[in-house]
């Protein structure tokens, strides 16, 4: 009996990660309505837990923590280039952020501008009420989401 309930548990469990990732354990493809890109992100700033789909072909979802600055929405790598959703926008910047029930189709592009950077630590700072230590905020990738196709 204990086998049986197992299973169910895994396949359970494996039903679920096709539809998006549990807490940190990535998922596949993200449902819910397409959206129109926002022309202001403040609508993002009270949902703490968004998801982000890469690798289009084979999708890849992880929750992430991303702050809206007026019209432009950042999320970061905290790991850097070691993470595999990183990985993945390097090789396809064609990302789906789900915001609430809504998703939007986006374009990541990597960031190094400090004054951008400082953009996000502050929105980041105002929404989680978390700031990163030096080495953190050093060793985070950072990516602007933007309209797919929109110039950079």
């Amino acid at each position: 009996m204990e086998r049986i309930a197992t299973l169910a548990i895994l396949g359970l469990a494996l039903i679920a990660l096709g539809c998006g990732p549990i807490w940190m354990i990535p998922g596949g493809r993200l449902d819910g309505e397409v959206a129109a890109t926002p022309s202001d992100w403040a609508i993002a700033n009270d949902i703490e837990d968004l998801q982000l789909e890469t690798r289009p072909g084979d999708p890849y979802s992880v929750n992430v923590w991303g702050a809206g600055v007026g019209d432009r929405f950042y999320i970061a790598a905290g790991r850097g280039e070691e993470s595999t959703w990183a990985q993945n926008i390097a090789a396809d910047p064609n990302v789906r952020l789900r915001v609430g029930e809504f998703i939007y189709e986006l374009q990541a592009t990597r960031i190094d501008d400090d004054a951008e950077r400082d953009l996000f630590l502050a929105a980041v700072k105002k929404k989680y009420d978390w700031e990163p230590t030096e080495e953190e905020g050093e060793n985070a990738v950072l990516f602007r989401l933007t309209p797919r196709n929109e110039e950079q």
